[in-house]
């Protein structure tokens, strides 16, 4: 079985301490179910209308897909975050999206990456991984601990 991790990001370069005003970068993680008729060639389509749109949103974020489900984190300014996201959720290919977790932070989290794939864990890591992200797929609530818990996850995953 194959499971693929994609990466999503603009890598843009901002000095905070030459703006009058703080910076904040709103995160949000969700999961969701594939569609059973999910085809390996969706993922091109999602890849593809993602780097176009998140460049031009400059959202950073990284994709999970994992064989039943997809958990997603993306991160950048919050309206541009939250049209993102609505439009995510009524994509076809997936159901039941769920918000695991939603904050603001003073910087971005996830490195700075274009749309691709990683494969950069060991099986050992491969296999912790899957079986959180698994767990976490199946639920269908979740409290802080559960989203700060697959937030650093997630961006262990993020990291070459």
């Amino acid at each position: 079985m194959v499971y693929k991790v994609i990466l999503a990001s603009l890598d843009v370069t901002v000095i905070p301490y030459l703006l009058d005003v703080a910076i904040t970068v709103y995160q949000l993680i969700y999961v969701s179910d594939k569609i059973k008729t999910f085809v390996p060639s969706d993922v091109d389509s999602i890849l593809s209308s993602a780097r176009k749109n998140n460049e031009k949103h400059e959202i950073t974020g990284l994709l999970v897909e994992l064989p039943e489900h997809f958990i997603q984190i993306l991160e950048g300014n919050q309206d541009r975050v939250k049209q993102t996201f609505n439009r995510i959720s009524h994509d076809s290919r997936h159901q039941n999206v769920r918000v695991i977790l939603v904050e603001n932070t003073e910087f971005r989290e996830i490195e700075a990456w274009e749309m691709g794939f990683s494969a950069e864990l060991n099986e050992s890591q491969l296999n912790d991984a899957l079986h959180i992200l698994n767990t976490f797929s199946k639920k269908q609530s979740f409290t802080d601990i559960h989203g700060q818990s697959l937030k650093i996850l997630l961006k262990s995953l993020s990291h070459k």
